[in-house]
């Protein structure tokens, strides 16, 4: 009899490590799915880190020194970005370029319609400023638009879109896998500990083992990294692509520190359950 219970808890141990690290496998796929490998979870973290914003400073700047050596004024630009080139304009191109590159489409800029606005824009602004005249305005306004979307397709685009957007469609195939898998191995290990022993302030036990162990799995990295903010000692020099990495990974170990909070509410809500048992036993 000692034997077999020694054998039985031997394996109950290993059950509840198994099922720590299902839970561990199961969290984190889930977490991954919903933000790294997420193009909603990218469109959320470009309003909330006013990326449209930065970007448009940055993108006025390069615009602005631009149009210095093609004889446009400031003035040209202070008013197209009041009234075109808005912050929400920025940010729905943005939008559009991250689903793009998380749900493999075209993973670049358009700038078509930029263009068509520019080409109006200048063409106005030449008429009030006595270019009209000139043979070649029309050819000139086609070269300086597109010149000028190039310069904003540079600003906005990631460097090394197209690999990430391969890396982002081949990883969510194998996520999804270990999502799937992970669950049904939590639920065999839950089963099979449940029913190990008949009195179920054993099983009870290996359990709170079970989900306490991923909770501080779960929590120890993201907690280390958000204490540290080695996030925010990323060396990037783009102020407006900073501003979105860290906001982008300060979320997913957001995501982690939650995971592991509910697993500290199931590690409670069992934790209870033993005490209620233990004391029916008595």
């Amino acid at each position: 009899m000692n034997k077999t219970k020694r054998i039985r808890s031997v394996v109950a141990v290993m059950l509840s490590f198994l099922l720590s690290v299902c839970i561990v496998a199961m969290a984190g796929s889930l977490v991954l799915r919903n933000t790294v490998l997420s193009g909603s979870y990218a469109k959320k973290t470009v309003s909330s880190c006013d990326l449209g914003e930065k970007k448009s400073e940055e993108l006025k700047t390069q615009l602005v020194s631009y149009g210095n050596a093609c004889n446009i004024g400031e003035d040209f630009f202070d008013e197209f970005f009041k009234n075109t080139l808005t912050t929400t304009f920025i940010e729905n191109d943005l939008k559009a370029y991250y689903n793009g590159i998380f749900y493999g489409g075209n993973a670049k800029v358009d700038t078509a319609q930029l263009e068509r606005l520019l080409k109006e824009a200048l063409i106005k602004y030449a008429e009030e400023n006595g270019y009209s005249d000139e043979e070649t305005l029309e050819e000139d306004v086609e070269l300086i638009a597109g010149e000028m979307g190039e310069i904003y397709s540079g600003v906005l685009s990631l460097p090394g879109a197209s690999k990430i957007s391969s890396v982002i469609l081949k990883t969510r195939d194998y996520i999804d896998i270990v999502m799937y898998v992970s669950s049904c191995a939590v639920m065999v290990a839950t089963f099979m500990l449940t029913f190990m022993f008949k009195p179920k302030t054993y099983s009870t036990r290996y359990l709170i083992y079970g989900w306490s162990g991923a909770c501080l799995m779960l929590l120890a990295a993201p907690l280390y990294l958000r204490v540290t903010n080695l996030i925010g000692k990323v060396n990037i020099v783009s102020k407006a692509l900073y501003s979105f990495v860290v906001a982008f990974g300060t979320g997913v170990l957001n995501a982690f520190i939650i995971s592991a909070c509910a697993c500290a509410a199931v590690t409670a809500v069992l934790s209870l359950i033993y005490i209620r048992l233990s004391k029916k036993a008595e």
